[in-house]
């Protein structure tokens, strides 16, 4: 693997993806997740993500779904280096004063290693089932660039007078201020050409986007034109790539674990668009072709990390034995 600033991560099972042991009890479920986070820091991911949802796609009663914002929080204190954040937070979940006050106290919580990622949602089932307002998908997307903005206007400000479309806010104090100053890093995912590349090139210090190489290469070429017309240079905006990973002995095994989690209703369509899947040699020279394209993070699901030792042979794979790290 070509070293360079590519970021590892990984994500911590929530229960959204009918991804934890369903005999365990939800006591057992929560401390499992925390050691995923545990052996990603030790294996030397640089940061670890958390979906945001409110119940299980698809639904089924007595499945337990964690939220993000609390798994952060423990997450924050049972770890030392590695990174957090939410890839990402569904804004219309969310209102976005009250998200700014959270996630200052997050970053205080976690000594500076929050990434703050927000999203225009993606469920709209989801949000009717629990009575959350859900405009149309333009105005999310707009939401999130304005969000960026408040974010940063509360977290540079004593008192916060915020006149936006979305949200108004009148002498509002939010305290703790984030210990990173100015601000955070703040992602804006998704890959709509027209709107949300746009938002990122404007608001945002990096993107998230899903898909094969060629799709993510030809998203980047979008945001570059985004990023020129507003005079801002690429190179300032970090790119992530979310992927699902399948590592197994040998490329055979890989595809018999794709059959074995389409039948148990995973989406075979995340295996085609978005996986690294085979050996971990193999996964890692899949991972170096989104590292030519100029792409600075790579965030894993793995969806059986309780079952099995994909993330350490990743990470052995990609960055190397625990003693060359640096």
């Amino acid at each position: 693997m070509t070293q360079g600033a590519v970021r590892l991560g990984c994500f911590v099972p929530q229960g959204w993806r009918h991804d934890l042991p369903s005999d365990l009890t939800p006591a057992a479920q929560w401390e499992a997740m925390v050691g995923i986070a545990l052996r990603a820091e030790r294996s030397g991911y640089g940061s670890v993500w958390v979906y945001d949802h409110l119940q299980a796609a698809p639904v089924e009663p007595g499945v337990p779904v964690f939220d993000p914002l609390l798994t952060l929080a423990t997450v924050a204190w049972a770890t030392d280096r590695i990174r957090l954040g939410a890839m990402c937070l569904a804004l219309p979940l969310h209102h976005p004063a009250q998200l700014a006050h959270q996630l200052a106290c997050l970053d205080v919580l976690s000594r500076g290693r929050l990434e703050v990622a927000i999203g225009a949602g993606s469920d709209p089932d989801e949000a009717r089932a629990f009575g959350v307002h859900y405009p149309a998908l333009g105005d999310r997307i707009m939401a999130c660039g304005e969000a960026a903005e408040l974010f940063r206007a509360c977290w540079s400000h004593d008192q916060t007078n915020f006149e936006g479309r979305y949200s108004v806010l009148e002498g509002a104090s939010v305290y703790p201020k984030p210990i990173q100053m100015p601000s955070p890093p703040i992602w804006i995912a998704g890959g709509g050409e027209q709107r949300t590349l746009w938002q990122v090139a404007r608001h945002a210090d990096g993107c998230s986007l899903f898909g094969p190489p060629e799709r993510v290469a030809h998203k980047l070429d979008v945001l570059a034109e985004h990023c020129h017309s507003l005079g801002r240079p690429l190179d300032t905006v970090r790119v992530a790539v979310v992927v699902d990973c399948l590592v197994a002995d040998t490329d055979e095994a890989a595809d018999l674990l794709v059959e074995r989690h389409n039948r148990l209703g995973e989406h075979p369509r995340s295996y085609r668009a978005r996986r690294l899947v085979g050996t971990p040699a193999g996964c890692s020279q899949q991972l170096q072709r989104y590292l030519d394209l100029g792409v600075s993070d790579v965030c894993c699901y793995f969806p059986d990390p309780l079952g099995s030792d994909a993330i350490e042979r990743l990470a052995q794979a990609v960055l190397g034995s625990p003693a060359t790290r640096s």
